[in-house]
């Protein structure tokens, strides 16, 4: 069990760590961000499954046998959660790539992970309902053990997620710039003021052409959920900021993907790519 004990600590600082980035992204005010839908529920989520693991760690600490019944729910919400995201990613899949298919096979191994875990957290519940002479000093040391992991552990995802988000910072108001642009159709003053590598892989017509259908089946952006950002250094001082978003525009929603290339205190867009059904109907 100290195994599941010390997953359970990393599952709860994991979920905070999320907790405040979700909130930091949704709230930046760098970015001029509007509250998205979305991201309220996964920060909800989130703390959902902090306490869901600071509890589970408590009862397999004391043995409690609400603990046992309380990982049921937890592997039923895992396995369910599974399905939904491996599911509706599956029916993404091309139609010549049978999409019907991908979806058996994410069902049918989904359920066998389920069925071996729930065997095995069934041959767990005498640890449970047994309660064997307590060994306070082992006990002890074993808890503090576990405090300094968690604490370490805490440290480090809180220091990693305020790196990204201080790197992040110059591409926040640039994506902001960009839809105020879009919306201007001021397609060509975008392609401009791009970085070379962008120019250098896509000629001004294609790029045009694509803001243009962009902003004509979709609209202006309206709200926008960070959902991953990326950052790497090259050699003469550039950085690349890689952010994703699930963006609500007027007639649909979307995932944009930008690249942005810094250096000297100054970002120029290095790659846009953006997927919709609105843009590529069925």
């Amino acid at each position: 069990m100290r195994f599941l004990k010390v997953f359970c600590v990393l599952v709860c600082l994991f979920s905070v760590a999320r907790f405040v980035a979700i909130i930091h992204g949704v709230f930046s005010p760098e970015a001029g961000l509007i509250v998205a839908r979305p991201g309220i529920w996964a920060a909800i989520w989130s703390l959902v499954v902090a306490l869901a693991a600071a509890l589970e760690f408590y009862g397999i600490h004391k043995r409690a046998p609400f603990a046992w019944n309380l990982g049921w729910g937890i592997l039923a919400a895992t396995f369910s959660e599974f399905l939904a995201r491996a599911g509706s990613a599956a029916f993404k899949v091309p139609e010549a790539d049978y999409p019907w298919f991908a979806f058996a096979c994410v069902m049918v191994g989904g359920s066998l992970v389920a069925l071996y875990w729930g065997f095995w957290w069934k041959r767990q519940k005498a640890y449970f309902t047994s309660q064997p002479p307590a060994i306070p000093n082992a006990r002890t040391k074993e808890l503090v053990a576990l405090l300094c992991i968690a604490a370490s552990a805490f440290v480090a995802i809180n220091l990693l997620a305020a790196q990204t988000a201080k790197y992040r910072e110059p591409a926040d108001p640039a994506v902001k710039q960009f839809h105020e642009q879009l919306a201007a159709g001021q397609y060509v003053a975008i392609y401009d003021e791009a970085d070379e590598t962008l120019r250098r892989t896509t000629s001004e017509s294609d790029f045009v052409n694509l803001l243009q259908s962009v902003h004509q089946r979709l609209g202006d952006a309206q709200n926008l959920n960070l959902t991953s950002t990326a950052v790497s250094w090259h050699g003469g001082g550039r950085m690349s900021i890689g952010v994703t978003y699930d963006t609500r525009f007027t007639h649909g929603i979307a995932t944009e993907q930008f690249l942005w290339q810094e250096q000297d205190n100054r970002v120029a867009l290095g790659r846009y790519q953006i997927r919709s059904n609105v843009l590529t109907p069925k």
